[in-house]
């Protein structure tokens, strides 16, 4: 399995298990080192999750179960924000996004050449971060934003919500990510 940490918090913000999509500008255009994931809701319960395979892998808490009847208990959650214990947040105007975003990205900067990563690697990450930032000021007013488990409002992770879809996708800058394998 593949985890992916955040470079400044350390935080586990994604892994594996979610199937990583490139994102598309409306001009169809792939914005590199920019991932999303798509959501869901699950029903959890207790130690049951329904992982969307139905009752596939034991009690649903149905009638025919012994025991039956209804877990008052079960509860639905998004399983991206659920697994990596997000927390919503929010962010001022588009001009405190702009200022946060900058600063952002150059402790990001900072996080990558302390680690050592090459020059070159540090380079792309740079040409990548201005389309990135340019696709989120666009789509700003539609954004959600989620802080990491330990709360470091230095790093945050983005959702939207496709046309008509019920979960958003959260968006991710990959050159910001740490992948560990376990």
């Amino acid at each position: 399995m593949i985890v992916y940490k955040d470079v400044i918090s350390d935080d586990e913000v994604l892994s594996d298990a979610f199937v990583l999509q490139q994102v598309i500008d409306g001009d169809g255009t792939a914005i590199e080192g920019f991932m999303f994931v798509e959501s869901k809701n699950i029903v959890k319960s207790g130690d049951d999750v329904d992982v969307g395979c139905g009752n596939a892998f034991g009690s649903g808490g149905g009638e025919d179960d012994e025991g039956g009847g209804v877990d008052n208990s079960a509860q639905t959650v998004n399983n991206v924000i659920d697994g990596f214990q997000y927390t919503e947040t929010q962010i001022g105007s588009l001009s405190d996004f702009k200022s946060w975003i900058k600063e952002y990205l150059n402790n990001v900067v900072i996080k990558l050449r302390e680690k050592g990563k090459p020059k070159e690697f540090i380079q792309a990450f740079k040409a990548q971060a201005t389309n990135i930032a340019k696709y989120l000021f666009k789509n700003f007013k539609d954004l959600q934003f989620y802080l990491g488990p330990s709360y470091n409002s230095e790093t945050m992770i983005f959702s939207l919500y496709p046309e008509g879809a019920l979960t958003p996708n959260f968006y991710y800058i990959m050159g910001a990510l740490t992948a560990e394998k376990f």
